[in-house]
């Protein structure tokens, strides 16, 4: 049997990473004490779908293999009483991005078609028109084609500065020229043997050397949206690319810089900052997100901030099924806390192992924790017994048999 414990921080080395769990909008004292630190902001909120997410996660040596079992957990619920409740939570992003920024920082606000226009006049209004830097567009090839309009297959993300001071270096994202041939301008080969593009404007000659790297405009076509079959994929929905997220923080960011996610859900951005060098802040009001993006990170120097409340609701063990009789089928008894005791099940799991310490099976599978009456797979501040530990582990699972749960500050679950 478990004893269900309350933690709500876990500190890793110095701990000047942060993963914190609740809204960023709302006065969080973790957040308040970096006011003025942070050198770019990325903010890719809910976009108003009015749908609700899940994160499939694999589970047990099948499930990595096949992809079966793949049990869902809650991860956000993308539903606004209307467009007023949508805007208040927008701003309040917003400011919050503002005050973390330093004089030299950057906000990026990543939305798509429904609400990219109000979010251009909230920014025009909280930063000042004049910081108004670009519209990126971000186009990718995803399935469905609309047939009674054009199809809607690009997102939108916002640019502004802190002020005039901003820090922007284009020279950190060169690409590779297109190696079509530019039919409009002249071919020609100069006296190094370099071949180059030549156009006349205006009595000025333009040479455009192929081998001279060029830079992005504020259209982006070559960056691919995350396919089902990704191994970049997490499961946690509306994950964004990591080569994205590099594009993004590298001209505006130097190694040691903080960079702060407001909504991090899958991670990306955390992992981007980590891979350049630079501390992170992530926030995000979905426990499932706090542990997939800490999954997803090799940080010796982290905070994990999950503060907890005990939930002394009893539950049973066993997952609610459909009405057996109506099915025409035999009822079968629930599974009770001494009988699965009884049966191995109390035993402590550790990751990728089973109570014996053989791997784990996929018979182990773990209950959703968002379920009324499921026995609840236990976490802690963001360490998991898993399919996604912080430590690596993949399989197996925490189970309490105890009757009581844990929930977090928005009710959900852990």
């Amino acid at each position: 049997m478990f004893e269900a414990v309350e933690i709500s921080r876990e500190i890793t080395g110095s701990g000047q990473n942060l993963l914190l769990c609740g809204d960023a909008y709302q006065q969080q004292p973790a957040l308040s004490a970096l006011a003025g630190q942070a050198q770019a902001v990325y903010i890719d909120p809910p976009f108003m779908t009015g749908e609700t997410f899940t994160r499939r996660r694999r589970f047990g040596t099948s499930g990595w293999k096949t992809g079966r079992p793949m049990p869902e957990y809650p991860a956000y619920i993308d539903r606004f009483a209307d467009t007023k409740e949508y805007l208040e939570l927008l701003r309040s992003l917003i400011e919050c991005a503002k005050a973390l920024l330093k004089p030299t920082g950057v906000l990026y606000l990543h939305l798509d078609w429904r609400t990219s226009a109000y979010a251009r006049l909230l920014c025009d209004e909280i930063f000042g028109e004049d910081m108004f830097l670009n519209e990126i567009v971000w186009s990718y090839e995803s399935g469905g084609r609309a047939k009674k309009y054009f199809s809607r297959k690009h997102d939108t993300i916002l640019l502004y500065a802190r002020s005039k001071d901003y820090h922007f270096d284009l020279r950190r994202v060169p690409l590779a020229r297109a190696e079509h041939r530019k039919n409009h301008m002249r071919r020609c080969v100069d006296e190094n043997g370099r071949s180059y593009s030549q156009i006349t404007t205006g009595g000025k000659v333009y040479r455009y050397y192929d081998d001279a790297p060029v830079y992005p405009g504020d259209v982006w076509s070559d960056i691919s949206h995350l396919q089902q079959k990704d191994p970049e994929r997490t499961g946690y929905p509306t994950q964004k690319p990591l080569k994205l997220l590099e594009r993004l923080l590298l001209p505006v960011v130097r190694e040691g810089d903080m960079v702060a996610d407001l909504c991090c859900g899958s991670g990306t951005a955390m992992e981007a900052a980590q891979s350049l060098g630079c501390r992170f802040v992530g926030v995000d009001k979905s426990p499932e997100a706090i542990l997939t993006t800490a999954s997803r990170l090799e940080c010796s120097d982290l905070t994990i901030d999950c503060p907890c409340t005990m939930d002394e609701t009893p539950l049973e063990v066993q997952r609610p099924r459909r009405d057996a009789a109506a099915d025409g089928l035999p009822r079968r008894a629930p599974i009770l806390p001494e009988d699965r005791a009884a049966a191995g099940h109390a035993g402590k799991l550790e990751c990728g192992q089973n109570h014996a310490g053989g791997p784990a099976s996929d018979a182990a599978l773990p209950p959703k924790p968002e379920t009324a009456g499921t026995a609840v797979v236990l976490r802690s501040a963001g360490r998991v017994r898993g399919d996604c530990c912080i430590d690596g582990g993949r399989g197996g699972a925490e189970e309490s048999v105890s009757g009581e749960r844990l929930r977090c500050p928005n009710n959900a679950f852990w």
